[in-house]
């Protein structure tokens, strides 16, 4: 049979039974699937109802209602279909391929003989939409980890083709037991593997079982005392939880509060159990989220920030539960919520953040209907303050701003802004095109053009610059979502250190420009160093700096020995080990602090002093301050008072970069033995007379 309607659902639904049969061919030789295509025919009728028909009915649905949401599931069920833990990228994506490429082929072959050619062209259209979004890589892949229920693959359904829009592909890991220990166990399987960000939602549906109880009829009478009791059970379940992921996990990772949504169908049974359950579902929510703020707090206060809260109860301002509720689908292993939906966008706008924005180090801005309204120089302007609070935050978390306008510097004018021209470190306001003046930017900061987001109102600057600087991410000052990002992302970054970043760059252009003085003779420098008066102060690195040890050393390029990369776990063990010593060294000058500008973690091996990692900020390149750290190290292993101590091991490795610290160790005595430099013995080390250095009590390394 033809149907008259350019859609096909009717012939999905009346083949809908053979579609299933025939879809177990795209995984029947995959060893996650043991039902498919080796079991019993009563089995395999069983596998294909429970796994296999919902891809039909998303498909007659999508076909009869011209609801996207249902494309979106259809992708969403693919993704945890193709989904395998412990397999690579590189093989997820080559299923997704293989399974998508099957299932159309599938479809065209069953469906052809019985669609007109416009139903068969839309059918087509929507498979190749399908296979293109599951399977297209993006520039990059967002390594995300989901703990929790059935809430995750909704959300995912929702997250695949927006993520896709902002280049980014999604890598999932779902740990879902409602089994604490075994929960426990999988997540502890999972050490060693990063993740750009964590999601875990422990009061959302039915991942707590006791909590889960009151979604049932039978708690409608529940006494307070039992009510707290269980939200008591499920909180300290939760906490559980939270400190192991925070052990495990140096990623943000977002903790859902509790809206406590019940799903329905619709059906006049249900709402009366949704009303029938309304109070202890409310009372045990409000005492969940008046409890978890706090709990974050103080996991944060234990390591660093990098607890979140969720706030899913939000939602509840602006939509109803019984609409939050609302199933889409309904069968026994598949029930996805309108609330699934509504949640994705919160994901989608942490992941977007995380990935797109929380690396960068620069924001460049356009000023005229940007930073304000109007055109300064065609009148009166008005200030968009909430943006320019926005970016006042993110400067305060150490982000730094630029601008970059085609204007008449005379004309701008700060009087009313939230931001003053003390904000920004560069100010290119010229006629000249923004590229160049990216480029002259990013020359003056001495940071590369990928460390750079660019925000205009205009798209013709935004696609010359995408152009020319494809490493620059272009932002649309016009959409809402971009200044939402923005404003998550100044929450979501850390506190700034002891540093002020915008002020360090200007003190570091006052800096150069003292030691940079054409005037000064060759023989002047010395005295020129004297005067900036450099001071350096050397010591073990405290419990709260570690996070900045390991930034430091992840972020440095040019002077790193080994080109050694870290993580706060791997730093905290060295910190609390008796045999390793974590140094910092803090520097400053008559321009004020430069913070924390070098690290080194030594070794104490019974025959030597190894030195395992060696960082130095560019800040400070020629100023001595490696030397000084170097002689602290030696001066530790019992080179000091003509003495000759342990042998003073250095780990190297060249790099493409660290070009700029080849010649540290051999200037400071240190000779090539092998694969490694060794200083064994040498004249007593002195400090360069133009730095004071203050240092701790040296650690006991010679013994």
């Amino acid at each position: 049979m033809q149907l008259k309607s350019d859609s096909p659902a009717e012939v999905l639904r009346i083949r809908r039974t053979v579609l299933g049969e025939a879809l177990v061919a795209s995984i029947a030789d995959w060893e996650k699937y043991p039902s498919a295509g080796r079991a019993d025919a009563e089995s395999l009728a069983e596998f294909v109802r429970l796994e296999l028909l919902i891809f039909v009915d998303y498909l007659a649905i999508f076909f009869e209602k011209g609801d996207a949401s249902y494309r979106d599931l259809y992708i969403g069920e693919k993704l945890k279909q193709c989904y395998e833990p412990g397999n690579s990228a590189e093989a997820y994506l080559a299923r997704k391929k293989q399974v998508t490429e099957s299932d159309r082929a599938i479809f065209v072959r069953e469906l052809q003989p019985h669609l007109t050619a416009e139903q068969m062209a839309r059918l087509t259209a929507t498979l190749d939409d399908i296979h293109r979004i599951v399977t297209d890589p993006g520039r990059k892949r967002a390594k995300v980890l989901f703990v929790g229920d059935c809430l995750h693959l909704d959300v995912v359904s929702f997250l695949a083709g927006p993520l896709l829009f902002h280049g980014i592909t999604l890598e999932p890991t779902y740990a879902t037991s409602k089994n604490p220990v075994e929960l426990h166990r999988f997540l502890r399987d999972l050490d060693g593997r990063t993740f750009d960000i964590v999601f875990f939602s422990p009061f959302t549906y039915s991942f707590h079982i006791e909590y889960s109880e009151l979604q049932l009829i039978r708690t409608a009478a529940a006494s307070a005392a039992r009510l707290r009791a269980i939200a008591e059970a499920a909180e300290q379940d939760a906490l559980k939880t939270m400190r192991l992921l925070g052990d495990l996990f140096e990623a943000p990772i977002l903790v859902h509060n509790s809206a406590n949504i019940r799903r329905h169908n619709g059906t006049l049974k249900e709402r009366a159990k949704n009303l029938g359950t309304l109070r202890p579902r409310s009372v045990a929510r409000k005492l969940v989220n008046a409890w978890l703020p706090g709990q974050l707090e103080q996991l944060n206060s234990q390591s660093f920030r990098h607890f979140f809260l969720l706030d899913e109860a939000a939602l509840l301002s602006s939509h109803s539960e019984e609409a939050l509720g609302s199933l889409f689908y309904d069968s026994e292993l598949q029930h996805p919520a309108e609330f699934g939906r509504v949640a994705a966008g919160i994901y989608l706008d942490a992941i977007v953040t995380q990935i797109q924005l929380s690396k960068k180090k620069v924001i460049v801005c356009d000023l005229d209907n940007t930073l304000w309204s109007g055109v300064i120089g065609e009148g009166a302007v008005t200030h968009y303050i909430d943006k320019q609070k926005t970016l006042k935050a993110l400067r305060h978390k150490g982000v730094l701003l630029a601008i970059a306008s085609k204007n008449n510097p005379a004309n701008v004018k700060w009087t009313g802004a939230a931001l003053n021209e003390d904000d920004f470190v560069s100010s290119q306001i010229n006629w000249e095109p923004k590229v160049g003046n990216i480029r002259r930017i990013a020359s003056e900061l001495n940071l590369k053009l990928k460390d750079f987001l660019f925000i205009d109102d205009r798209a013709d600057e935004r696609a010359m610059v995408g152009e020319m600087l494809p490493e620059v991410e272009t932002l649309d000052a016009e959409s809402p979502d971009v200044w939402r990002r923005l404003a998550l992302l100044a929450d979501m970054l850390p506190e700034q250190d002891e540093l002020d970043r915008t002020l360090a760059y200007k003190q570091r252009e006052e800096r150069q420009k003292f030691l940079e003085d054409p005037a000064a003779a060759a023989a002047e420098q010395l005295d020129m160093f004297r005067k900036l008066k450099l001071q350096v102060t050397i010591r073990s690195a405290g419990a709260k700096e570690l996070k900045r040890v390991a930034e430091l050393v992840n972020r440095t390029n040019q002077f790193n020995m080994c080109g050694s990369r870290t993580t706060l776990k791997e730093v905290t063990q060295w910190h609390e080990s008796p045999d390793h010593a974590v140094l910092v060294v803090e520097a400053g000058d008559k321009f004020g602090t430069m913070g924390v500008v070098s690290v080194a973690v030594t070794s104490r091996l019974p025959d030597r002093v190894e030195i395992l990692i060696f960082v130095l900020s560019c800040r400070v390149f020629g100023y001595g301050v490696e030397k000084a750290l170097l002689n602290y190290v030696r001066r530790a292993a019992g080179h000091t008072n003509g003495g000759t101590g342990k042998p003073v091991v250095g780990l190297y490795q060249e790099t493409a970069y660290n070009e700029p610290c080849r010649r540290a160790y051999p200037d400071n005595g240190f000779e090539w033995e092998e694969d490694r430099w060794v200083f064994r013995a040498g004249p007593e080390p002195e400090d360069p007379d133009w730095l004071t250095v203050h240092a701790d009590a040296l650690p006991a390394l010679a013994r």
